[in-house]
């Protein structure tokens, strides 16, 4: 009864290594499609990771920008050029400008 159970056993062995073999092109196919799959999401996260960095970096530059425009507009009012220009000597001037025309003929 032993060898009955084991020529079984050997038989339905024999039956599950063969179908693995008959369908190993689809097991293959199925794992490259896996490995497709997880190298698709691994770059997808690569990238979203990639604008969130880009867009702290915008977000920065664009502050930069901003606070060099207000130290720029200012800096270029008259009072504040008084002040940089004072130690050089230089004083605003008092009268008004003369104007110079020509003389129609």
């Amino acid at each position: 009864m032993a060898s009955f159970q084991d020529k079984k056993t050997t038989i339905f062995r024999l039956k599950w290594v063969e179908w693995i073999f008959v369908n190993l092109p689809f097991v293959c196919y199925l794992v490259l499609l896996g490995v497709i799959y997880i190298s698709n999401a691994h770059a997808s996260e690569k990238a979203l990771r990639k604008i969130e960095t880009l867009k702290q970096d915008v977000k920065d530059t664009k502050w930069h920008y901003m606070n060099l425009q207000q130290q720029l507009e200012y800096g270029s009012i008259q009072s504040q050029i008084e002040t940089k220009v004072e130690h050089l000597g230089l004083v605003p001037n008092q009268k008004p400008p003369l104007v110079i025309s020509q003389k129609e003929k």
